[in-house]
């Protein structure tokens, strides 16, 4: 069987689509379907399934597609050696998080990381949610810290729970309580996340106790809305690891919240290998540090996200 057709096979399970697989090959689709035919004639089974307009990967497929990642790790393996051996570095991590906990908490425990592995060769890079998984997924990559809300081939993933806090200027007459509760913040400037689930439950507080917040601003990400906070602008709920970084700007206090208000991520790591023993001195540098900045975490037990149902649809 030939590469462009293994190649062809997995960006469609990672794009989600023959269309989308196209673009990123920079094939037409009729070629990337003509890969998949040719491949599925060399194989003696099917891939996928057709139901109605889509294809769904067979359980065949999906247990060949495990086979094929292990593949694409070992080639990329051989990269990642080679750098390693002409740059004279001792060992390697490979990191992929979403912007929340790439901005400021993962490169301080980098650092800290660093100090004792200080020939160690780390790629720390930025994707949202579904890209992390896409990069742990091919099994390239050994840690990624991404929103999940799915079922997928070739992961392994730890859930981590903890409670959003409230972030206010140090300036503000709110300063001086030593909580929040929903009641606090109603008629209050409150710069609202967008497409955020715990905004959406925020919402859900105010309207079941009838409470309106004053809307001037909404934000993309965690780390500007602690930003517009420091310059006074208005109070934030948000997650506990952007809290405590902002916090430590004197222009910046952080109180707990009264209410329930749960923030989760996961921990990813590929399913297809052991766990990087440097992955593993990581989380245990991400734990203690949480751990001396008072935010407690509750970690969920290693689950495998494989799932024989998982789809893939035909545009």
């Amino acid at each position: 069987m030939k590469l462009t057709q293994l190649n062809a096979f997995k960006a469609v399970i990672e794009c989600q689509t023959v269309t989308a697989a196209a673009e990123r090959l920079n094939l037409s689709q009729p070629a990337v379907s003509r890969l998949l035919s040719g491949l599925e004639q060399r194989l003696g089974f099917n891939l996928f399934i057709r139901k109605g307009n889509r294809l769904v990967l067979s359980d065949e497929g999906e247990a060949f597609y495990l086979e094929v990642a292990k593949v694409f790790e070992a080639v990329s393996g051989l990269d990642s050696a080679a750098d390693s051996i002409r740059s004279h570095h001792f060992g390697s991590l490979n990191i992929a998080a979403m912007p929340l906990l790439s901005n400021a908490f993962l490169p301080r425990i980098l650092a800290i990381f660093l100090k004792q592995s200080s020939r160690m060769k780390v790629g720390f890079k930025t994707y949202r949610s579904e890209d992390v998984v896409r990069r742990v997924q091919s099994q390239t990559t050994d840690i990624g810290f991404a929103f999940i809300d799915e079922q997928l081939a070739g992961v392994k993933a730890q859930k981590v729970e903890s409670e959003c806090v409230c972030l206010l200027p140090a300036s503000s007459p709110l300063a001086n309580k030593m909580s929040f509760d929903i009641h606090d913040i109603a008629n209050q400037v409150l710069i609202r996340h967008e497409k955020d689930i715990t905004q959406r439950r925020i919402d859900q507080l105010l309207h079941r106790y009838n409470l309106s917040t004053i809307e001037h601003i909404e934000v993309s990400l965690a780390s500007t809305a602690a930003a517009l906070v420091r310059e006074g602008v208005g109070i934030a709920i948000t997650d506990p690891f952007t809290a405590h970084m902002a916090s430590e700007h004197c222009d910046v206090v952080m109180r707990p919240l009264e209410f329930a208000l749960p923030f989760e991520f996961d921990i990813l790591y590929p399913a297809l290998k052991p766990i990087h023993r440097h992955a593993e001195l990581f989380i245990e540098q991400f734990m203690l540090l949480a751990d001396e900045m008072d935010i407690y975490l509750k970690i969920g037990s290693m689950r495998d996200l494989s799932d024989d149902d998982t789809e893939v649809h035909h545009s």
